[in-house]
Formats: C-alpha cells, structure tokens, sequence
C-alpha cells in the first residue's frame, strides 16, 4: 500500500478542488472491497498552492520572529524552489489533466483479490483512450519520477493492465494482471445497502474521501484464524478482538482547500465516522479508547524507562503526559451507533502558519528527539521480544526432540531442503502452515515457493527498512547441517555447549533481510568475526549494536565496537574460551 500511497501523493499535493466526487468507480466497488480511497483531481490549481506555500512560509517565519534580512533571504530561496518544482510538475500534471483528460483515481483493496496475493491497484478511468495516450501517460509518469524517486513507484508498461474503460495499475505483480484484468471484468458490483457503500455515502462530497469495511468472509477468518501473539496484553487483544466484531464500516475525508485554500480547517468538522452494528457497541468501544490510551502511554512509559536504565538519556514524564494528552483529544464522540472523530483545537491556525504554528514549531523542535528516541526504543525492544521467542521455540523443540534443530536438513544426496526456521513453525504457534508445507521438497519447489512471502512477523525486525528475515543461527557451530549431524539430522544439544549456555550466542540479527525459508541464509564464524555492523553480515538499524539471543534463553544488546576476539569467543558452542556475559 505504500507505494500507492505515494503514487497518489503526487496528485493530492497539486489537488485543491470542491468538486463532488463521481460515482465513476462504482462497478469496481464489489461485495468484498475492503478498502476504497477516491481522489478527485478535476480542478487544478497550481498557481494557488504556489501561493499558499508562499503565505504559509512568510507567516511561519515572522511567528519565529526571524529578523527581516533572514526572512527576505530564507523566502527568497523557497521561492526558488517553487520555481524549480513548478517547471517539473506543471507541464506534467497538465499532460496527465488536461491532454489525458485523467480528472480522478481510485485505490482499491478487494479481499479476492488479496486472496491472490494483490493487496492493491490502482485504478485511473480510460474510457476511449488509444496506446498513444498510454505511451505519453507512461513517460508523463516517468517525469515526475525525476523529481523525487522515491515519490513514485517503480514501474513502466509491463505494470499496467486494461479492462474495459480502466486502467489498473499492480506494481510488483505482473504475474497477477490476467488474474486482476478478470476481477475487473466479472467482479459483483456491491449492493448499495452493503457496507463499503454506506461508508462511501457518508463522505460523498469529499475530496478525497476513504471507505473501509469488513466483509463477513473476511470478519470470521479474522476472528477464527488470526494467530494473535499469546504475549499481547490482555488490553490490546481485547481491543483487537471487540474491534473486529463490533465494527461495521469507517470512512474518512481531507479537503485540501481546507489545509491550503484561502480557509482554514474549521474547528469541530467531522474528518473520521466509525459506524458500530450498535448504540451500545459505539459506547462501549468509545470507553474502551479511553481506557487504551492511559493503558498504553503508561506502559510505554514503563517499558522505556527499564530499557533506558542503564544509559544516560531518559525520557521526562512531561513526554508521557503530552502523549496521553493530545491523544485524548482524539478521542470520539458518540452519536447513536457512531464514533465521530472531530478536529479540536486551534488547527486551523496550525495549518495556515499563524502565531500557532511558531508554538507548534517549538514544541516538535524540542520534543522531537524524545519521540524518535522512544520509538527506536520501543522497536529495540519489540525486536529483544521477537529474539526471545524464537530463543524459547528453541528450547520447547529440545524439550521435545532432546536436540536443537539443524541449520537444515538434507534430502538423500545431501542437498539442502528446509532451514531450522522451518521447523520450529509449530513451536510458534505456525502448525497449520508447518503441516501445508512439503518438507519432502525442497525449500524452493514449485509448492513451497508460495510459503515464501508467508514469513511469520517473528521472522523480521521492526526497525530494519527492508523486507525478509533478519534473525540466523552460526552455521557450524550451535547449527550445523543434517549431513554433518546424524543420518537422522540430529542437531546439537544442551550437553554438548561446553563454552556454558549463557556464554554461547543462539540468534543473532543481520542487516539485510532474506527468505525466511532459505536454508544457506545463516552467517558463519568467520562472517560473525568480521563485527557487528561492520564488513559482515551482522549487525542492524539499531543505533550503536544489534540484538543477540543466547542458548540459555537470555537476550542481549552487544555494542558494534565488541572486540572481535570476544566474538569468536561467544560464538563458539566448545572453544574453551575463558568469556562471561559480564564481557558484552
């Protein structure tokens, strides 16, 4: 979704109109659309964003109260580079609006096809449009993907797919374009009492307006089938869980005009409507929220400070208590069987650079290197939690099997089937996709390759950027081939980590992610000593280190300047290495 949402940045930014949104996209919208984001882009306005920019910047700078040389020169380069994106966007926005005639798009989630591995399209009316209209909307694309690469997606005409008078954009898939050109085509238009399209009249004259609903298919296998962490407070679960039942659709809206139009946002509009199946769902959900948010703000509190205890930067309460603070004023009003979520507060100030964004300005200024400290923090140590279980997957495998697993195991002529990652699946609570997938075969058969981009979320740490596994074992050490450990492929056990369990590393991150099913994926010794976030493969995005998990069960945080002879030394499960924890 990421990358569409960018995608439709791109519009959005240059987008400042009222118009009411058409119903241009209704034979798409079916029975199990989950999601649905319409931008209508029918009035351009460039030259008056240029201006809003201007004024915003102007306002902004005099509530800092920059002396008047510094404000002439700072203004004087945006404008500069207003120019500068002017020339790039405005022949390309016109080529888009005006030659192609393309006035909105959608973004659209529909659980089939999700069930065929496409969690979205993007969809762009092009009803009598020729293959030259497609070239230059290909290179119009291209265009504004030299201002900023990141802004647009990766694509050329191998992404694109025309049904009927769409055109669908799958990114990343072109093996499921016949599969999305026949969902286009057959797809069962939603009936208008249905769900999304409540959602969808609810915002009917927005903008850019999103609807999400939960079809029946898709709320019972939530309910049945999702695998929540048994670790997950008991708060969270509930919320989840109460969530998934209760709610029937949601829906949101943005004007533009309201952010960079000649009015400001107007206090007390509605910009989110929950629709419960109930009154009493709605209140019952709405004191839920509140009770989440003190819950919440104090266990991070909590949390973070046992993991900043030992250095020298802290997090004041005054962060905890603006935390619980601004998010209460998001909390819900209750109307009937509806949550509205309303603007408060003086935002509309905020957003057109009066006396309140200076105050604003100061206050992220100032508290913007706690929040990120605090989120790394966190994500460090949803990281340590991740290494944990997988640590203690290990150990119920031993309890079962009297061994740990082997980096992988063989089939007759010693060619490599399935990592260890593998076979721990039904000690982390993964027995159904363990029991799907043909240990017989190898990890990337014909069968197995659809398990692929099924990795269980232990698999990965949350502040690594990429994607794919970031956790792996020693090969050769506490992991070592079936070929070398049995014609059973009998791996090691407790007995046989003579360096001492606490002193010995199990797990530990690397910095690029790879499949989760790939049996040559684990570090050697050698690669391990090369350092942690250094020549080698170990390390991470963490700040300064990496997590590690040990065989007696225990995870720590090693510093990426460790001696490397330290590392050798905890590497090895029997070098006789005279180390201790006390050493990381």
């Amino acid at each position: 979704m990421k990358t569409f949402t960018r995608f439709a940045l791109c519009f959005v930014l240059l987008t400042i109109s009222r118009a009411h949104a058409q119903e241009t996209f209704a034979p798409l919208i079916t029975e199990n659309c989950v999601a649905f984001v319409h931008v209508d882009c029918s009035k351009i306005e460039i030259n008056a964003v240029k201006e809003n920019l201007q004024k915003l910047g102007e306002d902004f700078l005099k509530g800092l109260a920059f002396d008047d040389n510094s404000q002439k020169a700072t203004l004087r380069e945006l404008a500069v580079e207003l120019e500068k994106l002017d020339m790039l966007v405005r022949p390309t926005f016109e080529t888009l609006t005006k030659e192609l005639g393309i006035r909105e798009f959608a973004i659209i989630a529909d659980m089939e096809l999700m069930q065929q591995n496409v969690p979205s399209i993007a969809v762009i009316p092009w009803k009598n449009k020729t293959e030259k209209h497609f070239e230059t909307f290909i290179q119009a694309l291209a265009t504004i993907g030299q201002w900023d690469a990141s802004s647009v997606p990766s694509m050329d005409s191998s992404n694109f797919v025309q049904s009927g008078d769409f055109l669908l954009l799958v990114p990343g898939q072109h093996e499921q374009k016949a599969n999305v050109a026949n969902w286009a085509k057959n797809g069962k238009p939603a009936a208008a009492d249905l769900p999304i399209r409540e959602a969808l009249k609810s915002v009917a004259g927005a903008e850019i307006k999103v609807a999400v609903a939960l079809p029946e298919q898709l709320r019972t296998m939530m309910l049945n089938g999702a695998e929540l962490p048994p670790d997950m407070p008991l708060e969270v679960r509930n919320l989840l869980l109460f969530s998934m039942q209760k709610i029937e659709w949601a829906s949101a809206s943005l004007s533009m005009a309201d952010i960079l139009g000649k009015e400001p946002a107007k206090n007390a509009d509605v910009f989110l409507t929950v629709k419960t199946m109930k009154p009493a769902d709605a209140a019952m959900l709405r004191g839920m929220l509140e009770t989440f948010i003190d819950w919440g703000v104090n266990f991070a509190q909590f949390n973070m400070q046992q993991e900043m205890m030992d250095e020298e930067f802290q997090l004041p309460p005054l962060v905890f208590q603006f935390a619980k603070g601004f998010l209460r004023t998001l909390l819900p009003e209750v109307n009937e069987d509806k949550l509205l979520f309303r603007i408060k507060g003086d935002f509309g100030g905020v957003m057109r650079g009066h006396a309140a964004i200076s105050t604003a300005g100061m206050g992220v200024a100032l508290l913007l290197p706690a929040v990120q400290a605090s989120r790394e923090a966190a994500r460090r140590m949803q990281c340590a939690n991740q290494v944990k279980w997988i640590t203690l997957a290990m150990h119920n495998y031993h309890d079962a099997k009297q061994t740990f697993p082997p980096l992988y195991t063989v089939d007759a002529n010693g060619k490599p089937l399935h990592s260890w990652r593998v076979h721990i699946l039904p000690y982390i609570e993964q027995t159904a996709m363990y029991q799907q997938i043909r240990l017989d075969e190898p990890w990337d058969s014909e069968h197995n390759k659809q398990f692929h981009d099924r990795m269980p979320n232990n698999y990965a740490c949350p502040t690594n950027p990429g994607q794919g596994c970031t956790y792996v074992g020693i090969a050769g050490e506490g992991f070592r081939p079936a070929k070398e450990a049995g014609q059973r492929g009998k791996g090691i056990g407790l007995g046989n980590i003579t360096d001492g369990t606490s002193n010995t590393f199990m797990i530990i991150e690397v910095k690029e992610g790879f499949c989760w099913m790939d049996p040559t994926a684990d570090i050697t010794l050698d690669e391990l000593v090369k350092g942690i976030n250094g020549q080698g493969r170990a390390g991470s995005f963490h700040p300064g280190g990496c997590n590690i998990g040990m065989f007696d069960g225990s995870v720590r945080f090693i510093s990426e300047t460790i001696d490397k002879e330290i590392l050798r030394a905890f590497g090895t499960i029997n070098g006789g290495e005279s180390v201790n924890y006390r050493d990381l």
